[in-house]
């Protein structure tokens, strides 16, 4: 018994002179920068702004294209800011990416910007956007002490990325507003026959132009029923589709055995491919399945 208590009592000197060592490693060793030289930044918030366009089209320069920046609560004083910096980041078609102040002075927050795109891009020397580029948008912020916390340089990408975790107005914390090249969108030119494959096969369908904003596929289920029409809405700022649930073919359904087929689904409208690719469930009165995705497709052959 009594070498027990004696054992007990080295490794209890054991830990407390380990734990001794412990901090007065951690005392004298040195951060791994110099303390004196370490700045208080300012985090910006930069988003799209409602309503504003989110896809840049080919060889077209015009469109209504606006930011808001502001400066989230998790902040705090940000007194030590002079002001902000809209800076583009520009990726061409071979995967250079190059960097230009765009809008100087931002000292208002928040604040809605609007951007001129004809002339963002006679700042990178070219006339319009070209297919496989993408612009980004984010901020550099200026201090007081005229040192300037960049928001994206060729060595450390896009910076504040671990402040994503950040909520601004009931979502994320945004650093970059990102904007792709594709092709100018002309609902017209999805109208007239297509070939869908969907969850039942590959056949041939009919697009209908409802209104500026809104297609009806006909034909939907392979014509299963006469009443089988999807009505898909276009947001063409930002070349994305949504489908709000409704039945594409009513009754009892052979096929599949259950009533009332139903779709539901979000997805893309592809103006370079002539696509529509949509994804989302599929439903009965008895039930779901599992998403399910539809291609229509303006590459239509006499074969269909």
């Amino acid at each position: 018994m009594m070498k027990t208590k004696t054992n007990m009592r080295y490794i209890q000197l054991f830990i407390a002179t380990a734990l001794w060592a412990l901090l007065t490693v951690s005392c004298d060793r040195d951060l791994p920068y110099p303390i004196d030289q370490v700045k208080k930044g300012v985090v910006i918030d930069i988003v799209r702004a409602p309503d504003s366009d989110g896809v840049l089209s080919a060889g077209v320069t015009d469109g209504d294209y606006k930011v808001s920046v502001s400066i989230p609560k998790q902040q705090g004083d940000y007194s030590m800011l002079d002001y902000a910096q809209l800076l583009c980041v520009f990726t061409d078609v071979d995967g250079k990416t190059t960097s230009k102040v765009i809008v100087d002075n931002i000292k208002e927050f928040p604040k809605d910007i609007s951007i001129d795109i004809a002339s963002v891009y006679q700042q990178f020397g070219k006339e319009a956007p070209t297919l496989g580029e993408i612009v980004y948008f984010t901020t550099n912020a200026v201090l007081k002490d005229g040192y300037t916390v960049y928001g994206w340089t060729e060595y450390s990408d896009f910076n504040n990325k671990l402040f994503t975790g950040w909520e601004v107005d009931g979502r994320a914390y945004s650093y970059n507003v990102r904007y792709p090249v594709a092709c100018q969108l002309v609902l017209e030119e999805f109208v007239g026959p297509v070939v869908l494959n969907d969850f039942y096969d590959e056949y041939r369908a009919e697009i209908v132009k409802t209104s500026d904003t809104e297609l009806e596929i006909h034909g939907v289920a392979e014509g299963e029923d006469p009443d089988g029409i999807l009505k898909l809405t276009i947001d063409t700022s930002t070349h994305t589709v949504k489908v709000a649930k409704q039945i594409v073919a009513h009754g009892f359904v052979p096929w599949i055995g259950y009533n009332n087929l139903a779709y539901q689904a979000t997805g893309t409208i592809d103006a370079c491919k002539g696509t529509i690719t949509l994804n989302g469930p599929l439903t009965v009165d008895e039930g779901s399945f599992s998403d399910q995705q539809m291609i229509i497709s303006t590459n239509y052959s006499t074969n269909y």
